[in-house]
């Protein structure tokens, strides 16, 4: 019955990957030939030491800056850049960092959606990142992997992602979530990066570390859906945009709401803040909770 069981669950891998894996998960589909584990902390930390077999991508490869704000690469920059990591149409892809701090523990939920925005949707993350890895007695490298380069081919998916007009345009009548700490969306203190404290108008506060646990891993998808869908009323079924200070920490909402949790038509605004709140005309909120 068990040799039964462990055929089904490998079966299953073949075709998709659960968006969030754990180390016992990586441990046992390690070597599987069609999955491109990709670390995405900075190349020191790379070569200090990673997952056996992983590739390193910072997370410059996947964004640009536009003068205050900075936005996704374009289709044949990440579709280049997706195949040198050895990435192809049928990979399963994993990605972690290193948790060496809070910006590090956001990539991988980056460029996730980056990659799911260019048409891969076989993608996980690795929970707990390198810290679990290590923390499970794993043994890690300092060995470069050797890459064949892949065939994977770029398609655009615009349903993932909003601009500034078209967030404009849905102020009042789709539901907003504000990835940044409370007391920037709330307005008590203004961000150094920004000209305008506040948050969009209504948008409503929902910070992203709410959504793990003290070890950084991820809460159980029951739990984040009672915080976001019973909590905070928020529909699966209906339109949800994401958005934080510039990018990153609102692909964690973007994460947990579309990958775990289900929300197909949810929307990152990637620009966020650092376009909204450095313009004049954008409507904003302050000293409110909404």
């Amino acid at each position: 019955m068990k040799k039964l069981w462990m055929m089904v669950v490998m079966t299953l891998s073949l075709f998709a990957m659960e968006p969030l894996v754990s180390v016992d998960w990586l441990k046992v589909h390690l070597h599987d030939k069609d999955l491109v584990i990709v670390d995405v902390s900075s190349r020191k930390l790379y070569k200090k030491e990673h997952i056996p077999g992983a590739v390193h991508s910072g997370i410059g490869k996947w964004r640009k800056v536009h003068g205050t704000f900075a936005l996704v690469r374009s289709l044949k920059e990440i579709e280049a850049h997706m195949r040198a990591l050895g990435i192809n149409h049928n990979s399963k892809v994993v990605l972690y960092s290193h948790h060496s701090n809070s910006k590090d523990m956001l990539k991988p939920s980056y460029v996730i959606w980056a990659m799911e925005l260019y048409g891969l949707k076989n993608t996980a993350i690795l929970d707990g990142g390198l810290k679990a890895w290590k923390s499970a007695g794993e043994k890690v490298s300092t060995t470069k992997s050797v890459v064949k380069v892949g065939d994977f081919r770029a398609v655009y998916h615009p349903e993932l992602v909003i601009d500034l007009e078209g967030v404009k345009a849905r102020i009042g009548k789709v539901r907003m979530l504000d990835a940044r700490p409370p007391i920037f969306y709330f307005g008590a203190r203004k961000q150094p990066v920004l000209k305008r404290a506040g948050h969009i108008s209504g948008a409503s506060s929902y910070f992203w570390k709410f959504s793990f646990n003290g070890d950084g891993t991820m809460k159980p998808t029951p739990l984040l859906r009672e915080m976001l869908i019973d909590g905070m009323k928020l529909d699966p079924k209906e339109e949800v945009i994401t958005y934080c200070t510039g990018g990153l920490e609102t692909s964690m909402n973007y994460f947990v709401l579309h990958r775990l949790l289900g929300f197909s038509k949810a929307k990152l605004y990637d620009a966020s803040m650092r376009e909204w709140a450095n313009r004049d005309d954008t409507p904003m909120n302050l000293y409110q909770w909404e």
